[in-house]
């Protein structure tokens, strides 16, 4: 259960004079579409099945976050850093990835389609095959696991 609501974190993102850190904290099942969490650090936050869709995230950190089941479709998650982010089964369709860094991030059954990834950086990232990747990503150019079970 999230330990907070939509209207406490646009309360916080709203008082911040420097960027907002929600370490640690569970923000599971909440909306937060459409809103500015851009530098926002999420590391070790409870995101699952979180709503972010078209939400500015970019530069935001999700060190060892879990975003299992959450929607980032249409989010800005340039330079954002994924490492060891749990994406399973994440719909992230029509994301803006432009410079985002996946390291040890999960992205077995996650949705890709028509995400923009120029630049972005795949690193030991664990895929299977439900994963949907953007027309014309080859994964032998990236360190990719792949597992099919």
């Amino acid at each position: 259960m999230a330990e907070l609501t939509r209207q406490d974190v646009i309360k916080l993102v709203a008082a911040a004079h420097q960027p907002l850190r929600l370490r640690g904290v569970d923000l599971s099942g909440l909306d937060l579409s459409y809103l500015d969490l851009s530098q926002v650090d999420f590391s070790y936050a409870n995101l699952k099945a979180v709503d972010l869709s078209h939400t500015d995230l970019h530069h935001a950190a999700f060190f060892s976050a879990d975003l299992t089941e959450a929607n980032l479709s249409e989010a800005n998650l340039r330079y954002a850093e994924l490492i060891s982010a749990n994406l399973t089964h994440a719909n992230l369709s029509q994301a803006d990835l432009v410079q985002a860094a996946f390291f040890d991030t999960n992205l077995r059954g996650a949705n890709l389609a028509q995400v923009r990834f120029e630049g972005a950086h795949f690193d030991a990232v664990h895929t299977d095959d439900a994963t949907v990747w953007p027309e014309g990503f080859n994964e032998k150019d990236h360190d990719l696991f792949h597992k099919t079970h």
